[in-house]
């Protein structure tokens, strides 16, 4: 076994003579856990001594995983046999002694995972090489002896190697490191990082060097270089490599005077063909747009994947903007084609912003930043085109920006209101629940548009905590007026497509309700037909786990998307809301037929209608005619605040005058 002590002072005595002693802080022991048998010498203890015991195990994994403790002990191996490593190393002649020493050596060379060379400095002979040094290059132990450090370093040259040397012979360093490149028997090579060490500093000395192989670090560092520079689904370059790559353009073309074209190409449809497809085949169809666009380019230019369903273009060198021009077109017509992922065939929508250096911008991120204000301004007017910057876009731009604090704000700052919209049955002009509807009065600007925060909200996906708000706010809100003595009120909220995609939708409001103590079917949950068509499997997967909760579930804006009356009838749904748009114009034909068709089929169905927008008597008279069930709109009451709504209530809630 190996010792080392941690207190006290032991004498080590050979055949009745003292030889040498230990003090605290240094080992014994390691010569017999080497040979792995005892030795002859005694251990005596002058004082009251503490020691930790190393066993051979322990020792091996020390060894194989601590280089310097590795190195320590060749260097007391060789201190302790001074002699015989200097017949060693002048052409170790096979006496008795030189092979004990030789055994202890290549004991410890081969415990070690890495390469281990003794190298002679006389002529950079490999005096011993290792088992792993062996396996590695590929030579038997006896072609290995007449080899020199430079036939397996092939970087390494005497010039370099005694300067490498020369701070170790100075006693300046305790060892050096040197990047090398090792060659193997078969003239393959591979990347080590060297440590050499001075094993004896007399009139020849010997040296330990040893490797370690890179192999696998240099395909780390490859892999993390691949993770910081390039997209791990498309593989094309991430948005750091593009703005390198365009900073580099704008190099050139400063000094050709050329263009660059900054173009940003947006697939508008594609969360919602996402939410169709498996996560591999959506990554698939990722790799089929980058591929397109890289047939599009000439190898100068550069295709990027920016986030999401957003990809960076980078024309280089262009001497005018027709070219551009030309190149956005034939960039759009190449992706209108099918893409078949699967045996599904797949049709996508993009749209693109462009930005010119130098008109648009000087440095990559300003071309970044605006090429996007012309994407935006692009989804704005036409959801298959491209639009090239304008200044004005950066208004467009800042407004957003200032939308999206603003909103954040005003959630940190509970800015927002929840106002009702009562619902009346049409036949009876009774009352029958309401709608919780979100409003906003900014401290500054007043009332702000619903619809236009509610659009920058789904833009940036704050759409998710606000209606995580509105969803808590209206559960409280029931469970206020039950406490106050009012009757039980059904109240609908308005869930995003965003908020319905979250994986544990379906556990977040079954915990609102729970927290707030109400009965589930006090709350309705009202989502537009297209959220649910975007991924109908997994909707009524959720649907149904929402209605064994007890929760009631309606279908906003019906008629405005394109259902699958299959998935319809198999949906767990109560209630149909028909389109205001629909209600509106009544009076025209089409509209009036998809009304009573609406009506029709939620009879058959046994499901229930809500007609919104209600604002005329001849409306009125037309859906009660057609047989709709509900009804909601300003002429029935207004929307109320939360005020107004629980004294709407205490006062017996009303027929409306209109009936």
């Amino acid at each position: 076994h190996m010792y080392a002590v941690l207190a006290g002072r032991l004498t080590i005595i050979k055949q009745d003579q003292e030889i040498s002693q230990i003090h605290s802080g240094e080992v014994f022991g390691e010569m017999a856990i080497i040979e792995s048998k005892n030795r002859s010498a005694t251990v005596q203890a002058d004082a009251e001594t503490i020691l930790l015991e190393i066993t051979k195990p322990q020792f091996d994994s020390l060894l194989a995983s601590h280089d310097q403790l590795l190195f320590s002990l060749l260097s007391i191996l060789a201190d302790r046999s001074r002699g015989n490593i200097e017949d060693l190393a002048m052409g170790y002649r096979k006496t008795e002694e030189q092979e004990k020493v030789s055994v202890h050596l290549l004991r410890i060379l081969d415990d070690s995972p890495n390469e281990i060379y003794i190298i002679d400095s006389s002529d950079f002979n490999v005096v011993r090489a290792n088992e792993q040094a062996l396996n590695n290059l590929g030579y038997k132990r006896e072609e290995i002896a007449n080899c020199t450090i430079f036939d397996l370093i092939t970087n390494l040259t005497p010039n370099i190697f005694n300067n490498l040397s020369r701070p170790l012979r100075n006693n300046e360093e305790s060892f050096v490191t040197f990047d090398g490149i090792h060659q193997r028997k078969n003239g393959s090579q591979y990347n080590t990082e060297i440590r050499f060490k001075l094993l004896q500093k007399e009139s020849n000395p010997l040296y330990v060097a040893m490797a370690v192989d890179k192999t696998e670090q240099l395909l780390m560092e490859e892999r993390l270089e691949t993770l910081a520079y390039y997209d791990s689904v498309t593989g094309l370059p991430n948005m750091a490599l593009a703005k390198d790559r365009l900073g580099v353009a704008i190099s050139q073309a400063d000094r050709h005077e050329k263009l660059i074209a900054v173009l940003i190409v947006s697939i508008v449809n594609y969360k919602t063909i996402s939410h169709s497809l498996t996560p591999n085949l959506g990554d698939l169809l990722l790799k089929d747009i980058g591929k397109r666009l890289e047939g599009c380019l000439r190898k100068e230019d550069t295709v990027a994947r920016l986030d999401g369903e957003n990809f960076l273009l980078i024309l280089s060198g262009s001497s005018h903007q027709r070219f551009v021009t030309l190149m956005a077109q034939k960039i759009l017509q190449t992706l209108e084609p099918m893409f078949t992922l699967d045996n599904q065939e797949v049709s996508i929508r993009s749209t693109m912003g462009i930005a010119l250096y130098p008109h648009d911008g000087k440095d990559p991120p300003t071309l970044v930043q605006n090429a996007q204000a012309a994407l935006w301004s692009a989804k704005e007017k036409d959801k298959h085109a491209f639009q090239y910057y304008n200044p004005a876009f950066l208004f467009q731009s800042a407004k957003k920006v200032n939308m999206e604090k603003d909103l954040r704000k005003a959630l940190e700052r509970e800015e927002f209101e929840l106002h009702f919209q009562p619902k009346f049955q049409l036949a009876t002009g009774q009352f029958a629940g309401m709608e919780s509807l979100i409003r906003w009065c900014h401290p500054e600007k007043g009332w702000v548009p619903t619809q236009e925060f509610i659009t920058a909200a789904e833009e940036n996906r704050l759409i998710i905590p606000i209606g995580e708000w509105v969803l808590k706010t209206a559960c409280d809100q029931i469970r206020k007026w039950l406490d106050m003595g009012l009757d039980p009120i059904n109240v609908a909220v308005n869930i995003s497509g965003h908020q319905f995609n979250q994986g544990n939708l379906v556990q977040k409001v079954e915990k609102q309700v729970i927290q707030s103590g109400i009965d589930p079917h006090l709350l309705e949950l009202e989502l537009t037909e297209t959220v649910l068509m975007e991924n109908s499997h997994s909707a009524l997967s959720r649907l149904k786990s929402l209605h064994e909760f007890g929760l009631l579930l309606s279908i906003d804006d019906f008629g405005t998307g394109f259902s699958s009356l299959k998935y319809l009838k198999d949906m767990p749904i109560h209630c149909l809301k028909i389109d205001q748009t629909f209600v509106h114009d009544h009076h025209v034909k089409a509209n009036s037929a998809i009304i009573q068709a609406v009506v029709s089929l939620a009879q058959n169905l046994e499901l229930k209608t809500v007609a919104e927008g209600v604002e005329t008597q001849d409306q009125l008279a037309f859906l009660k005619e057609t047989g709709c069930h509900l009804g909601q709109g300003i002429m029935l009451s207004p929307v109320l605040s939360q005020e107004d709504m629980t004294r709407y209530l205490q006062n017996g809630h009303e027929i409306p005058d209109s009936f």
